[in-house]
């Protein structure tokens, strides 16, 4: 297998981008890689999104950067993609080696690169456990995390009670035999435990929205599911992305057959890269508020509609990125919104009780 890998990153090496470069740091007495990829026409003028994108156990960053096909979601979304090298092909999750490499990288990238305050993580396998340990353990604010096909140990759950609520999105194969959907060890829970941890930890609604995904691709072996819990403190949220019959692989990428089906009804780096690009949006003139008023307004992401229940007369408005009006509507009870004439994309949307503003947040259309 990783010989497959080898093979796979020297074909492609060529025609890697020209805004990618490979890069060091010295740290921790060793000088320490990565590849840098800058967004198509980057200017220092502006300033962009940080991306960390973590490769899996005896992969590299050159690898994950292949394998994740993120450039071209980077160069769509306007983000700074960093990979870094674990030291011989693997991250340490025991103690705070790694944690103080990226966190220095983090640093030494903002240091070189005209970055906002806008840093996001993400990580496959091994690279999705290094994730979470690193998103709840840096000194670093990190805006949102996505994990494909890794877990978070019990120990990192246990040392993690006062780490920061973080928005989370997080994509497994439940026949995966690498990283089991139902637990490997006493040491690593079910996928479903995780995923419920950070629904607790961000005080998420607790029955998720289920979505299921269209089955573009019948000859993929797999179909997908779409679990969203939603209205947690300070906006966080959780999604999870269930891959019936999905192993240890990267959704919309390359198959490999060693590591089980590769589920190509969704586009995985896509869907990050519209996950974190929802988290670092201007807000325009409508705030995020902690009001915790007896309304909801669901799903969200959504398509065709939007459902509203309160508790009274409410006004909700819906504003595009402009901060332009397209949706107004006063509601009693439970109502719908039809929503099939916006385009995908991000909006906002305000809740408006007696004259007053209640409550207001972010919403996507897929």
């Amino acid at each position: 297998m990783k010989q497959m890998f080898k093979i796979l990153s020297i074909t492609l090496f060529f025609s890697q981008s020209l805004y990618a470069q490979l890069d060091s740091i010295y740290d921790q007495g060793t000088y320490r890689t990565f590849i840098v990829h800058l967004p198509t026409g980057y200017e220092d003028s502006k300033e962009y999104p940080l991306v960390l994108n973590l490769h899996g156990l005896r992969a590299n960053a050159q690898q994950q950067q292949t394998y994740s096909q993120f450039d071209d979601v980077a160069d769509q979304k306007g983000f700074i993609v960093i990979y870094p090298n674990g030291v011989d092909e693997s991250w340490s999750t025991i103690g705070n080696k790694d944690i103080d490499f990226l966190t220095h990288l983090v640093d030494s990238i903002r240091a070189e690169y005209s970055t906002n305050d806008c840093l996001f993580v993400t990580g496959f396998s091994q690279g999705g456990f290094m994730t979470y340990k690193f998103a709840n353990s840096t000194t670093h604010a990190v805006k949102a995390i996505a994990v494909g096909s890794g877990n978070m140990s019990n120990a990192t759950q246990t040392a993690s009670e006062n780490a920061p609520q973080i928005p989370t999105m997080h994509f497994h194969g439940t026949a995966d035999n690498t990283v089991p959907y139902d637990g490997s060890s006493p040491f690593i829970p079910p996928v479903e435990n995780t995923i419920q941890w950070w629904v607790n930890h961000n005080n998420c609604n607790t029955t998720p929205v289920v979505t299921p995904i269209p089955d573009l691709d019948p000859t993929d072996n797999s179909t997908v599911e779409q679990y969203y819990y939603g209205n947690g403190d300070k906006g966080t949220e959780v999604t999870f992305y269930k891959v019936i019959d999905g192993g240890h692989t990267w959704s919309g990428s390359y198959s490999i057959p060693l590591f089980g089906a590769t589920n190509k009804d969704i586009n995985q780096s896509e869907i990050i890269g519209d996950f974190f690009d929802s988290k670092c949006s201007p807000i325009l003139s409508v705030e995020e508020s902690d009001n915790k008023a007896i309304i909801k307004i669901y799903p969200n992401p959504f398509n065709e509609q939007l459902l509203v229940t309160t508790d009274m007369k409410t006004t909700i408005n819906i504003y595009n990125r402009l901060g332009q009006s397209v949706i107004t509507k006063t509601v009693k009870t439970t109502s719908e919104i039809d929503t099939k004439d916006l385009l995908p994309g991000i909006y906002f949307y305000e809740i408006i009780q007696s004259q007053k503003h209640l409550k207001s947040g972010k919403l996507i259309k897929k």
